[in-house]
């Protein structure tokens, strides 16, 4: 008595999620998936013996297993614009842009608040903060 009235449910109920499905891939605006977003880039300028300071400083910071990448992606920053400054006959005390996603100057703050300094690093390390958001502050004042 039941069977055609719950079959005639079932397709009628099939028919509306195929429409529906079929109307959201047609306009893709109707999703609620948030449309995917430029990285934000910021060029800190600090020595390029800050530079090489703070790969070798965060080496000594100890990871989880779930920020290994993170890590390596964020000295691998460091080691580039490294690399490219001695290519480019950059001396210790000559001031390098180092190129960085927001996410990687994320991780290196973490990363150098971890870490244990003597008094004497001090200055040093509070130099590159203050390079870090400088720049950030700089991307700010862009978007305004």
């Amino acid at each position: 008595m039941f069977k055609t009235p719950i079959r005639i449910l079932m397709l009628l109920l099939v028919a509306a999620v195929s429409v529906t499905v079929a109307s959201a891939q047609s306009n893709p605006s109707a999703s609620l998936a948030p449309a995917p977003q430029q990285p934000v880039t910021i060029k800190p300028k600090m020595k390029l013996a800050d530079v090489k300071a703070v790969a070798n400083f965060i080496q000594g910071v100890e990871l989880r297993g779930t920020e290994v990448d993170a890590y390596l992606d964020t000295r691998k920053v460091l080691m580039d614009a490294s690399e490219a400054a001695t290519k480019a006959s950059k001396k210790d005390e000559d001031v390098v842009s180092v190129e960085m996603r927001l996410d990687q100057a994320q991780n290196l703050f973490t990363l150098m608040q971890r870490g244990s300094l003597k008094g004497a690093e001090a200055e040093k390390w509070r130099e590159i903060v203050q390079s870090l958001q400088d720049a950030v502050k700089a991307e700010q004042d862009k978007k305004k």
